[in-house]
């Protein structure tokens, strides 16, 4: 990257990001002490006096079971509702009633963080003084005061920034339990991205931020890396590389998905680093035509960078078969027209393969080690082999519904979001939603522009290795999603974005216009996606606004959020 002024824009741009967000993934200050039954138990709470009581809140750490809520006034049942735990989760139960006992009765073992009450104004009603007794069950962590010693903590413990939401509950909870050195609980795909998550629990503890941290610094990270791409390969101007810089940081999913606990976001981020080390080997051959210290370095790096977007989701490696297969192609055609030997043709492809495999094979080893199921040293290979087909017969099978799911051809102008959280204890003229989707213009914008530059390459009588490896990076990014019968969300969208972003640029450089022209276009994309970002912040955001303002922003039909 040598021109000054995009570097210092690429990081200007990636210090705001990354400050601009910091101070709202999520909260530290959640309920931190617990009690816990290890067995069956029940637990009266004496409230005094006949509150009007709007809301009951349990705020749940880890674990699993079932706990039943029941409500008296004067020895009379108001309510009963069960309610099941959830990762770091407040559940409630709406009662709009007086009432002066509650008994819960657990059956699990799972942490009760804090219990609280709010009245008709959703004022949380302090509970510390109230009279709590253990009616039936002896074996328990903790002390029963812990569940009202937190009361100041309880206001917003619905608002995203104080508990898990969408997938956390599966990915966060996965490391979380890697950060604690329990058991794993999904391992449905790899584990490099829940690795990676876990670092930020062990720096900065088991709750939201820091189940988040490191989510938003791969997604900064990635900014940069994508700049780098560009850099080094498609010859961009100033202003160019500054429109494409704008269109990622301001992308609605991109900027969402860094700021929850995902696997995508590393997908993507390695991703990104395979392409650059994929595009410096095929660059490096065509302008030396043959192998040296610096091209071989480049060809297994890209290898390494593979296997571990492999690791986060199998998924990841669809956009890098074409730049994979390319590597492969250059080094084999280097070889024919060097009359390399064939045993160093074969000695290459099999450390293509160990490059791939190995840090994929890291990922699950402290898992083996630690929780052998075939016993050491044969789960070494056996427990690994029988991780994988859990991976595939899971995803092979998996005959879930879910209302937000969506079909590849939806996720092009993004006509179904995935709407992942909202805030129940809000009033109905208030709104917390974050919702999972694309930025139609600019999506609309990039679909145009892959069909024009495949039409411009095509026809064009240069080679343009560069122009098809975007395209095609493209093309593979949706192509596999259209033969998978597993439920699909638009997150699978998410590794075609830069692609489809880069193809914006090279369109726009290819066209034969004035550069005064093409300046004033770019300068226009720039305004327009800003204002879209601006518009769009509370949806993509979760930040509390009214909620015409939300229902104003659904232009499509098919929008719900």
């Amino acid at each position: 990257m040598k021109d000054k002024k995009i570097i210092a824009a690429t990081i200007l741009v990636m210090v705001a990001y990354f400050l601009v967000q910091i101070s709202t993934i999520g909260a530290r200050n959640i309920p931190e002490t617990y009690w816990k039954p290890l067995d069956v138990a029940t637990i009266s709470i004496d409230l005094g006096k006949k509150p009007y009581v709007k809301e009951f809140l349990v705020y749940f750490g880890y674990g699993e079971g079932k706990i039943d809520c029941q409500f008296y006034r004067d020895n009379s049942l108001v309510l009963q509702q069960s309610l099941q735990p959830t990762f770091f989760q407040a559940k409630n139960v709406i009662l709009n009633a007086e009432v002066d006992k509650v008994i819960l009765i657990t059956n699990g073992v799972f942490e009760i963080r804090e219990i609280a009450i709010k009245d008709e104004k959703g004022r949380v009603i302090n509970l510390e003084d109230s009279n709590i007794s253990l009616i039936s069950g002896t074996k328990y962590e903790g002390e029963l005061r812990n569940l009202v010693d937190e009361q100041s903590k309880m206001s917003q413990v619905t608002n995203y920034k104080f508990s898990s939401y969408f997938d956390e509950i599966y990915h966060a909870r996965t490391a979380y339990e890697f950060a604690k050195g329990l058991p794993p609980y999904d391992l449905v795909h790899p584990p490099l991205g829940k690795w990676l998550i876990s670092v930020g629990i062990c720096i900065f503890g088991g709750n939201p931020f820091g189940w988040r941290i490191i989510n938003l610094l791969g997604g900064t990270l990635l900014i940069g890396f994508l700049i780098l791409l560009v850099s080094k390969h498609f010859k961009f101007s100033t202003i160019e590389s500054f429109t494409l810089l704008v269109l990622i940081a301001t992308d609605f999913m991109h900027f969402t998905l860094s700021r929850i606990a995902n696997l995508d976001t590393f997908s993507l981020l390695f991703d990104i680093l395979t392409a650059i080390f994929a595009m410096n080997y095929i660059n490096l051959i065509c302008e030396q035509k043959n192998e040296n210290s610096n091209t071989t370095l480049n060809y297994y790096l890209t290898f390494t960078f593979a296997g571990m977007a492999f690791a986060c989701k199998w998924n990841a490696i669809f956009p890098l078969i074409p730049l994979l297969v390319g590597v492969v192609f250059a080094f084999i055609l280097t070889c024919y027209k060097t009359k390399a030997k064939l045993s160093k043709i074969a000695k290459r492809l099999v450390l293509s393969a160990v490059g791939f495999i190995v840090p994929y094979y890291l990922t699950y080893l402290p898992i083996i080690i630690k929780y052998p199921y075939y016993g050491l040293p044969k789960g070494l290979v056996g427990d690994f082999v029988m991780l994988q087909n859990h991976i595939w017969k899971y995803h092979s099978t998996l005959n879930a519904t879910h209302p937000f799911s969506s079909e590849w051809y939806q996720w092009l102008l993004s006509t179904k979001p995935l709407w992942a959280y909202f805030d129940v204890s809000l009033p109905s003229n208030l709104k917390s939603t974050i919702a999972m989707l694309g930025n139609p213009v600019m999506w609309g914008v990039g679909l145009l522009s892959i069909a024009l530059l495949t039409i411009m390459t095509v026809t064009s009588k240069e080679k343009e290795w560069k122009s098809w490896a975007v395209i095609l990076c493209y093309i593979f990014s949706i192509v596999p999603w259209m033969f998978i019968g597993r439920i699909r969300f638009i997150y699978h969208y998410y590794l075609a974005i830069p692609w489809l972003y880069i193809a914006i640029i090279m369109v726009l450089k290819k066209i034969k216009a004035a550069e005064k022209v093409k300046n004033k276009i770019l300068i226009g994309l720039n305004i327009l996606t800003i204002i879209m970002f601006v518009l769009y912040y509370p949806v993509i955001s979760g930040v509390t606004v009214s909620t015409k303002y939300i229902d104003m922003l659904k232009i499509m039909k098919s929008w719900i959020f």
